[in-house]
């Protein structure tokens, strides 16, 4: 293209493939089928970070509105022109940015098509605009996913914004949508909120059989409230390292035997050992059992043993689900390996939440037994059998449980799949016998906004004269739990 061959105002549009204007991108050397032009020097640029560089968020910018320089043309040291003049009113919206714009929102914006459906917008037609991120959505439920009302409310609301804009900044996709603010009250180190974008269920409301959520207590960790448990936990032995830190053998220890005088056993196997987590403290693969570093350890918080201890760290949602209550899901992608929550509730006796019967919503009990290789079992069901054989439990070695019905963590409100990407890790931080952490990690690689699941690993027809059906919907979804 020529200096000078399209005037100042034809910018972020396509190009006609029959006109004299054919150009091509200085940068690539490419023919320009939608991009951008200069006004200085004529010249057409792809609209992609390789070609304009920083100039590209100028150009989203400007939009055609105004004239937009490339990087060759205007001033080495200042901004581009329409750059300067914008950051002297405002400063550019978060979503127009270079590192966070998409190219399909890049390309919808150049067509001035729906952000919806991808079709043109008729300026004739009725349409709204989000005041953010200036794409436009036909005024239909179908582009813009709002009811008939909400839609007529957006077309005279000059500062509507879309949901994927809602959802950037709030982590919701409907004004709203956030119910509470944190449901740890404070108690983790970043906020929790609660998220309903299905119905307008109040938090206070009561389902057969379980509490409302105003009524929840939050345990970052497993509390020891009741009598007997209190008892059982004197004679529970710690986990005393004598100031050495086991970051690299963290995989080399059994829970402690009655032979070991409340000491952690060492494994026979010598390839069974090693590190549980990486320099990134991710999980290298599950086990058994692992233990982490504590306050004998001669390590500071900054060592990689130490990750289910230090508590969450991601950005997790208590959300609303269609069908299946409350789940839980991440404003982040999730890593495989990545620790995302622990299991917690106050810890009870078995014969004791045996005894509570229907006072207690056994669907919330959460089995441990350190003693055998700290296995674990969610939702211990309760039965009208008796112990049998090896689950059997001694006066001195009883079974113990959490039970999460009142009280307990965002793990709570993790639902069950068949098909799950999250598993149960038993780590002893604290003890070397019977106590264990509940950790649940990522099994595979976690989309942001994915619903976080795991196996309860109920045994189908484990319960006598009772059934419960399984409403995940995965491909290989057994159709029931018990």
């Amino acid at each position: 293209a020529t200096p000078g061959a399209k005037p100042a105002a034809a910018l972020m549009r396509r190009r006609c493939l029959r006109s004299s204007d054919v150009g091509v991108c200085p940068l690539c050397r490419k023919v320009v089928e939608y991009g951008v032009c200069c006004a200085a020097c004529g010249g057409w640029f792809h609209a992609t970070e390789s070609c304009c560089g920083e100039a590209l968020a100028d150009a989203f910018l400007r939009s055609g509105r105004e004239a937009w320089c490339c990087l060759n043309c205007a001033p080495r040291n200042e901004p581009p022109p329409a750059a300067a003049a914008a950051s002297e009113k405002t400063p550019a919206p978060a979503a127009l940015t270079a590192d966070l714009a998409s190219w399909r929102h890049a390309f919808r914006l150049l067509a001035d098509a729906c952000g919806g459906c991808g079709r043109q917008i008729q300026l004739a037609r009725r349409h709204v605009r989000c005041a953010q991120c200036d794409l436009a959505f036909h005024a239909s439920e179908e582009c813009t996913g709002l009811s008939a009302a909400k839609v007529e409310g957006a077309c005279s609301d000059a500062s509507w914004r879309c949901p994927t804009c809602l959802l950037h900044e709030t982590g919701c996709t409907v004004p709203g949508g956030v119910i509470d603010e944190d449901v740890a009250k404070g108690k983790e180190t970043r906020p929790i909120p609660i998220i309903n974008e299905v119905d307008e269920e109040p938090l206070d409301v009561h389902l057969p059989g379980r509490s409302a959520i105003t009524e929840f207590e939050y345990l970052p960790q497993v509390a020891w409230r009741h009598k007997r448990a209190i008892e059982q936990r004197a004679r529970v032995p710690l986990a005393d390292w004598g100031g050495r830190c086991i970051a690299h053998e963290a995989c080399s220890w059994l829970p402690a035997t009655d032979a070991s005088r409340g000491r952690p056993v060492r494994r026979d196997e010598e390839k069974s050992g090693g590190p549980a987590y990486n320099n990134e403290r991710f999980l290298l693969y599950a086990r058994d059992c692992i233990f982490e570093c504590n306050s004998t350890s001669g390590c500071d918080e900054s060592c990689f043993n130490r990750v289910v201890g230090r508590g969450i760290s991601l950005p997790l949602q208590v959300f609303k689900t269609v069908g299946r209550g409350w789940g839980v899901r991440s404003r982040n992608p999730i890593r495989a390996g990545t620790f995302v929550c622990e299991y917690t509730g106050v810890m009870l006796r078995d014969e004791d939440a045996e005894a509570a019967g229907l006072e207690v919503d056994d669907s919330y009990l959460f089995n441990l037994d350190g003693e055998e290789k700290g296995q674990v079992a969610k939702r211990r069901k309760t039965s009208h059998e008796g112990p049998s054989g090896v689950d059997a439990r001694t006066q001195d070695n009883p079974e113990l449980c959490v039970d999460a019905s009142r009280t307990g963590s965002v793990a709570r409100f993790v639902n069950h799949c068949c098909d799950p990407n999250l598993f149960v890790q038993s780590v002893f931080v604290e003890y070397s016998r019977h106590v264990h952490r509940i950790a649940l990690f990522a099994a595979r690689d976690i989309l942001a906004y994915e619903e976080l699941t795991y196996d309860y690993g109920y045994v189908v027809g484990s319960v006598q004269d009772k059934t419960l059906a399984c409403l995940c919907g995965a491909a290989n979804c057994r159709g029931t739990l018990v």
